[in-house]
């Protein structure tokens, strides 16, 4: 996350050390990574002055340019698989509430977060039953959210105030 400047290193962990892999197609910071070790999206990020849309595809061996989500966003959030996912929240302009659902083909717009925030986490299945806790701005917050696959809900806020968790 060096200043000013995106990156497009990808390391892979086998349980004892790194090893270097294919590198991400288009520089950045910030972005939402989710999935598996052979199945996994990177969506968004930024390269200053740019704030990017677009979602690249690992398959275990390369990184492949994939639908773009409807908003640029940076500090967002993922949860889910490269079939079925959410990503939600941002610290861009408008889109610092905006949630949004991949269904294998295509994101569509779902009901934006209560707390529009970034640096937050994600956990859960994506589809129907997802949280989304803690963030920023300002400081550190508490705020949990539960996505019921239609609308997100205030649930039970975590104890202590919380970001950058990913």
């Amino acid at each position: 996350y060096p200043p000013g400047a995106g990156v497009n290193n990808v390391e892979s962990y086998n349980g004892t050390s790194y090893t270097e892999i294919a590198e991400i197609n288009t520089a950045r910071n910030g972005g939402a990574t989710f999935g598996t070790s052979t199945a996994t999206f990177l969506a968004g990020g930024f390269n200053p002055p740019t704030t990017y849309d677009n979602v690249e595809s690992w398959n275990g061996s390369s990184w492949t340019e994939t639908t773009d989500m409807n908003s640029a966003r940076v500090g967002g959030t993922g949860d889910g698989t490269t079939t079925s996912a959410i990503v939600a929240g941002s610290a861009t302009g408008a889109d610092v509430a905006k949630a949004e659902l991949w269904n294998g083909s295509s994101w569509t717009e779902q009901s934006d977060l209560n707390t529009g925030r970034y640096d937050a986490n994600m956990s859960g299945d994506s589809g129907t039953s997802t949280i989304y806790f803690g963030g920023t701005p300002p400081g550190s917050l508490a705020n949990t959210e539960s996505w019921d696959g239609t609308v997100w809900t205030e649930v039970n806020d975590l104890s202590t105030g919380r970001r950058a968790l990913g």
